[in-house]
């Protein structure tokens, strides 16, 4: 199978990937949660769901998004780019601002 990387574009986890095949377990997990819950990477998917998992993984590695989400937190970012190869999916997820009521 095909290795997969997540890019996130802007807001609090712009410039950040995770990716599949890290030597990092936690992350190799994180990203596959990303990719499968947005569908296999579709254009618009989201992945609301991971929103206390991806608040651990960045607390623990320094990401700027470290603060506790709200039970009731809305996804910020959705997939807005997504490209494959014969080793890797690149998948781009874009931040909208004020989906979650913060700009």
């Amino acid at each position: 199978m095909n290795h997969v990387v997540v890019v996130f574009n802007g807001g609090p986890l712009g410039g950040k990937a995770l990716r599949t095949n890290s030597p990092d377990e936690e992350e190799q997990l994180l990203a596959a949660a990303c990719y499968e819950m947005s569908h296999h990477g579709a254009i618009g998917g989201e992945c609301a769901e991971l929103s206390y998992d991806a608040a651990g993984f960045c607390r623990r590695h320094g990401w700027p998004a470290a603060k506790e989400p709200s039970p009731h937190a809305v996804c910020r970012y959705s997939v807005t780019e997504r490209r494959e190869t014969e080793k890797t999916i690149v998948v781009k997820f874009t931040y909208h601002p004020g989906q979650d009521g913060r700009r």
